[in-house]
């Protein structure tokens, strides 16, 4: 992590620090928003559930929308045991949240924090650095995305021809806020957390669905490649 790279609290923090308790109760009380701008708070959303929840960085993240769609097709929710969910929550506006669940194909809700509190909170990395070339920790869901290059058509392709409202800040979100992955428990606790560290950084999804205890079905590397076929 560079000097530049913080959470949005300004403080430097461990991608797998435990969140504590008042972390958590302070969370449950922030407010996110649904496709359709309704909004509720996150304790709302898990009471009484384990649920995964999966932060992405802005809307428009190649990265995440390869990652979000290869998580519903690795973890469909056929495969996740009673009592447990998967949510994604961006950080953007409520706007773009119809067209990312199209483009991904997601199956699992998907919702925003615009007032990036939840990425306080969990001291979520402010930061545009990739992961570097040749690093032994490369994730699995990159296998197949190419270079800047392809990514950037990607881009282009699926988000700003087809909705350029959405690609202010405020819409699609900030493009530096990176995200992570968060289990929270029937109880209300916090089994794992991971801060992504740089714009890359996802859980692999086999280790997630070990963490849920959920059937993982593993992607050929032609279908890893999706959307970039369509």
């Amino acid at each position: 992590m560079s000097s530049n790279d913080q959470s949005p609290s300004g403080v430097r923090v461990h991608a797998d620090r435990p969140l504590t308790p008042e972390e958590l109760e302070a969370a449950f009380k922030v407010n996110i928003v649904d496709k359709d701008g309704n909004s509720c708070t996150l304790g709302d959303v898990v009471s009484g559930k384990r649920v995964l929840i999966v932060f992405i960085r802005h809307f428009w993240c190649a990265n995440c929308q390869i990652y979000t769609y290869q998580l519903g097709q690795s973890i469909p929710p056929s495969s996740l045991p009673q009592g447990t969910e998967i949510i994604i929550i961006g950080c953007g506006s409520s706007s773009p949240i119809s067209h990312y669940a199209e483009i991904v194909s997601s199956p699992y809700p998907i919702y925003s924090c615009p007032s990036l509190e939840l990425h306080k909170i969990f001291q979520f990395v402010s930061t545009l650095s990739g992961s570097i070339s040749g690093d032994d920790n490369k994730k699995d869901y990159t296998s197949s995305l190419g270079g800047i290059i392809p990514r950037t058509w990607f881009t282009l392709k699926k988000n700003f021809w087809n909705n350029p409202l959405h690609g202010s800040e405020k819409e699609r979100g900030p493009m530096k806020q990176n995200g992570g992955e968060v289990i929270v428990e029937r109880d209300g606790t916090c089994s794992f957390i991971h801060r992504m560290q740089n714009t890359e950084d996802h859980t692999n999804i086999d280790q997630l669905a070990n963490h849920i205890e959920a059937k993982y079905i593993p992607l050929s590397e032609k279908a890893k490649t999706w959307p970039y076929a369509n």
